[in-house]
């Protein structure tokens, strides 16, 4: 695939309208008014409104020469959408201006000003629209924003008249997602990510590796969902056509263990077959710096993430890294591969644990001082706090550069963590600028290998705009923002109610089970701590399913397109519902054996135990067998529509444990009831367990 592929315009641009037929000239004046400023997500600098608006199919294209051929493309893709079968003739002029040749990418050393690259003007009047860049990314940039501009609730598509000076406010704005730690993504997946993330004005794309792209000279390291050459190819020119840099984020420290756990590598290891790097050894060292040459050379970005974070390893292994302190080798390493990288023509970034990970800069402070002067910090903290600041004062003081790093937190939850992920930007991002910081790197993480990412599709868009503007974001009102640049006008306002009844299940859920949600679905529910904390929590988990069904119930409203394309938003709904559901019923399991009397009649046991509880079907346990199955199938249908089909057995296995549970949770209970005899002492859940 070649980056000439066509742009593929946001939903809500190629949403059919009904249109009529205008006779002769417009009225401008009679055109239909705003009845509110328009809704731009990231909101821009400077934008003014006035009364009016301007059919859209009045407008012809006009493009200078050499101008961003993305840009060209979609306004062409834009009018032909909506004016194709519009027999009014185009009068007035769509202008795209682009002042200076190239500027497609960021550079090696960016800075956000009114002459960046990125920056914009756009101006929609009665005599027509004019869109100018001062580069080719700032025309994208341009494009995108007329795009949400466009009103389309009317009889007719039109612009209201607008005035907008818009400009980054940070020159680096990124997304990193994870491609080593769970489900490993298709190539067509990326760029469906791709294309989200250009539509609100990103720039950086982290390309999270570990052992997972084919690297010459290591072929024990190879899987069938290994990255090749080419895939990066392809992705590096379909970014680069939406203006966004794929930065290489890889691992030369820490995170080996796929490496490492081969016995031919093993012992370069700080920890036989552990997971870090020992730098003390020639043997790995050489072994790194082939690597980095590798990645340099594949990657045309100027930008290069050697990794660096989480070396838990270090201090416990200081027996066999030659008698330096864990402190000092961890720097000698970072200016040995940062130095590497520089003469490779790429500058260097590199993870600062900091109140998290492995505490290296809580730890050894005095590292900040001694940093390579070329290379970026990316100090990251990824939970929710009431206040960030002081976090980053350490690398303030030593004036060292720094790319924030937030996290989007459903690595470890069954939906995404909403809350958490906007606190958790909001906060990163302001005290990131209150220490210089030159741009957000918001990360997606996949550890609970369990995450179905396209879930979270709207906390991209919140780092990607949040990092844009200069004014804070507004969370309470982000879903109807994000939905209403997304989607149709008749599916916003439940796709919003959706990831807001989301939101508050996920919430609520957690405050239920406690964190980390994706792995406590998956507790023994009789387990006696977890059952005596679900029982104080039984609000909660009501709660949480009102929530959840909510969610569903707005997304059934919506058209059958969007149910299409929030197939995973159901998902996540349901999942959070059976969730909910498993430790509610697990209650009232409990509850249905401690009603027993102390001397049961077979009806008590036939009714609670063999009914309410264990019934074939349309019972508790019944529920829950059918419903694990049937999610099991329909998670699987969701990882294989955006994701290769590694660690998909990993995940089923976690299912197809939890419908065996109740399968043998039923089986014991009608072993018990069929044991029992008239005058036998009432069976208990711990009988029942005990069978199994």
């Amino acid at each position: 695939m070649q980056p000439s592929r066509r742009y593929t315009m946001p939903r809500r641009a190629l949403a059919l309208l009904t249109v009529i037929t205008a006779a002769g000239a417009t009225n401008l004046a009679s055109a239909q008014q705003p009845t509110a400023p328009p809704v731009l997500l990231p909101a821009a600098q400077q934008a003014s409104f006035s009364n009016g608006s301007l059919p859209l199919c009045e407008l012809s294209l006009q493009a200078d020469p050499g101008v961003d051929p993305q840009a060209l493309n979609a306004t062409q893709q834009l009018l032909q959408a909506h004016c194709n079968s519009h027999p009014t003739v185009a009068s007035l002029p769509l202008h795209l201006v682009q002042k200076a040749p190239g500027g497609q990418l960021p550079g090696i050393n960016d800075a956000a000003s009114p002459s960046s690259r990125e920056a914009y003007r756009l101006s929609i009047s009665r005599t027509g629209v004019t869109l100018t860049g001062n580069a080719s990314a700032g025309l994208f940039y341009a494009v995108e924003t007329l795009t949400q501009l466009l009103n389309t609730t009317g009889t007719q598509a039109s612009l209201p008249f607008a005035e907008i000076s818009d400009l980054p406010s940070l020159p680096y704005r990124g997304f990193m997602m994870d491609i080593s730690h769970g489900a490993i993504p298709t190539v067509a997946e990326v760029e469906r990510q791709l294309d989200l993330f250009a539509r609100f004005k990103a720039n950086q794309y982290f390309f999270y590796v570990e052992t997972d792209l084919d690297l010459r000279g290591y072929p024990l390291l190879h899987k069938t969902s290994n990255w090749s050459a080419a895939d990066i190819r392809e992705i590096v020119a379909y970014a680069a056509a939406r203006h966004i840099d794929v930065v290489p984020c890889v691992e030369l420290f820490g995170h080996l263990h796929d490496l490492f756990r081969t016995e031919q590598y093993s012992d370069e290891s700080a920890l036989p077959h552990g997971g870090e790097a020992n730098p003390a050894d020639p043997k790995v060292q050489k072994l790194l710096d082939d690597w980095l040459e590798q990645y340099a050379a594949l990657f045309p970005s100027p930008w290069l993430h050697i990794g660096f974070d989480e070396p838990f390893e270090l201090e416990r292994a200081h027996h066999n890294t030659a008698g330096t302190s864990p402190g000092d080798l961890w720097l000698q390493h970072l200016h040995h591969l940062a130095a590497k990288a520089a003469a490779l023509g790429k500058r260097p970034l590199f993870w600062a644990d900091i109140d998290e990970g492995a505490y290296i800069f809580n730890k050894y402070p005095g590292l900040a001082a001694g940093l390579p002067k070329n290379a970026i910090a990316a100090p990251w903290f990824y939970d929710a706090r009431s206040d960030y600041s002081g976090l980053l004062d350490l690398f303030a003081a030593n004036h060292v550069p720094i790319v924030v790093a937030s996290g989007i937190s459903d690595w470890d939850n069954i939906a995404p963590d909403f809350d958490t992920t906007f606190i958790n930007i909001d906060g990163m991002l302001a005290a990131g600028r209150k220490a210089g910081a030159i741009g957000l790197l918001n990360t997606m993480w996949s550890d609970s290998a369990q995450a179905i990412h396209r879930e979270a599709d709207a906390a991209i868009a919140y780092g990607a705009a949040a990092a844009w503007q200069s004014t804070p974001m507004h969370p309470g009102t982000f879903f109807a923002a994000y939905a209403h640049t997304t989607s149709t006008a008749a599916d916003a306002p439940h796709i919003a109610a959706a990831l807001t009844a989301i939101a508050q299940a996920q919430s609520k859920l957690r405050g239920a089970l406690g964190s980390e949600t994706s792995f406590r679905m998956w507790d023994d529910p009789f387990h006696a701590s977890t059952l005596a904390r679900v029982r104080t929590h039984r609000t909660e988990l009501r709660d949480a399913r009102l929530a959840a069904e909510s969610a569903l119930e707005h997304l059934a409203a919506t058209s059958p397109e969007a149910q299409q394309t929030t197939q995973d938003l159901q998902l996540g709904a349901r999942m959070l519902d059976f969730a909910a559901m498993k430790f509610e019923y697990a209650i009232e399991i409990a509850d249905n054996f401690d009603a027993l009397p102390q001397q049961p009649k077979p009806d008590d046991i036939s009714y609670l135990l063999k009914r309410e509880t264990s019934a074939r079907n349309h019972s508790r346990v019944g529920d829950l067998l059918d419903l694990s199955g049937e999610l099991e199938q329909d998670y699987s249908a969701a990882w294989l529509r955006s994701n290769k089909p590694f660690r998909l057995a990993t995940a089923q296995a976690r299912w197809r444990a939890e419908q065996e549970y109740w399968r043998r949770f039923q089986a014991s209970v009608w072993t018990v009831c069929r044991d029992f005899k008239p005058g036998d002492p009432r069976p208990t859940l711990t009988d029942v367990l005990a069978v199994r």
